[in-house]
Parts: structure tokens; sequence; C-alpha cells
């Protein structure tokens, strides 16, 4: 009966050092009861924000027709004074010796020409986000995008002999001081033309179509 008594001492002694060394899933092999693994608990991602509402389709309407007015004015006013002032240089700059020219006329048009490049790139990129931005009709949208180049093809120019034609010999520089005049008389040409008014009236705005319903 004491040995009895001793034995079970002595597996209670043995169970309580399991439990302090052993992991509970080991201890439970040991007991005869597995113990049951918790379950995995997997990342969740969130949900995608609504999209947004589509916004509303511009169209051409008397906001935009005065903004088009707007920049052909200032297309025709700043042309006119690009024409007068390079030919100005160039009639002075022909007058001089012919190693004196260059210089005349670099003094003379550097700041025309990068007030023709500075105002030719705005209104041809205004020209172009007006026509994108408001839907014309196509005529209309036709010249204003022709309009828009012949500014974009003024700007161009004008930069690329600000860059590096201003040294070129005076025949060159001569030959692109007049370029430069006709690509400014076609952008006034185009901004004086007749027609605008009835080729680019204000439109009614079009009815956004109905939003699709969701099946269930």
């Amino acid at each position: 009966m004491g040995v009895l008594v001793l034995m079970r001492s002595r597996l209670a002694l043995l169970l309580g050092v399991l439990v302090l060394a052993v992991p509970a899933a080991s201890l439970g092999l040991v007991l005869g009861h597995p113990v049951t693994p918790a379950p995995h608990a997997w990342a969740r991602t969130p949900p995608n924000p609504p999209p947004p509402a589509p916004e509303k389709p511009g169209h051409w309407d008397e906001p935009a027709r005065e903004s088009l007015a707007l920049l052909r004015r200032t297309t025709a006013a700043e042309a006119k004074r690009s024409l007068a002032s390079l030919a100005s240089c160039e009639a002075h700059a022909e007058h001089l010796a012919r190693e004196l020219r260059n210089r005349d006329y670099r003094r003379c048009a550097t700041a025309p020409l990068a007030r023709t490049h500075a105002f030719a790139s705005a209104n041809s990129r205004m020209l172009s986000n007006l026509a994108g931005s408001t839907n014309p009709v196509r005529e209309c949208r036709g010249r204003v995008l022709a309009l828009s180049g012949a500014n974009n093809m003024l700007a161009f120019t004008t930069n690329s002999t600000l860059r590096g034609g201003l040294d070129a010999p005076w025949g060159e520089l001569l030959g692109a001081s007049r370029s430069i005049r006709g690509m400014a008389a076609e952008a006034l040409r185009l901004a004086k033309q007749p027609g605008w008014a009835s080729t680019c009236k204000p439109q009614p705005a079009k009815k956004s179509p109905p939003a699709a319903r969701e099946v269930l």
C-alpha cells in the first residue's frame, strides 16, 4: 500500500514537470488527449472605395464662345505687333554694313521674338484645351485646332531662332525672320477669318445618359 502511494506521488511530480517544460500540444499527446490548434486568422483586404461620380461632360456654351473670342483677339493683336517689330528690325539691319547686321538685328529683335514665342505658346495650349474640354461641333473644333496649330508653329520657330538661329549668317537669319513673319501673318489671317460667330455659336448641353441599374 505504501509503495502504491509513493508511485502516485512520483507520477504527479513528473506530470507537473511536463506541464512546465513541454508545449501544450505535446503534453496533450503524452496524456492521450491531443489539443486542437486555434484556427488560422487570414488577413482581409479592405473593400475598394466606391468610384467617384463621373463628371458632367462640358459643352460649347457662351463662356466657351467668349474665351475663344478673347484668344482670337490676343492672337490678332500680338501677331500684328510681331509683324511690325520684326519688319522694322530687318529694315534697320539691312541699311548697315554686312558685318554689323547680325549684331544690330539681335539687339533689335530678341525682345520681340521672345514676346512672340510667349504669346504663341500660351495661346496654342489654351486653344487646344478649349477644343478638348467643351465638345464643339466638328467644324468649330477644326477651326479652333487650326488656329492652335498656327500658334504652335509660330512658337516653335521663334524658339528655335532664339536658341540658335541668331548667330547664323545674315542671309539665313533674314530668311528665318521673314518666315516667322509669314507664320504670324497666317495666325492673324485665321484669327480674323469671318464665320467664327456662326460656326462656333453656343450649343445646348447634352443630357447625361441614365445610370445603369445594378442587377442583384
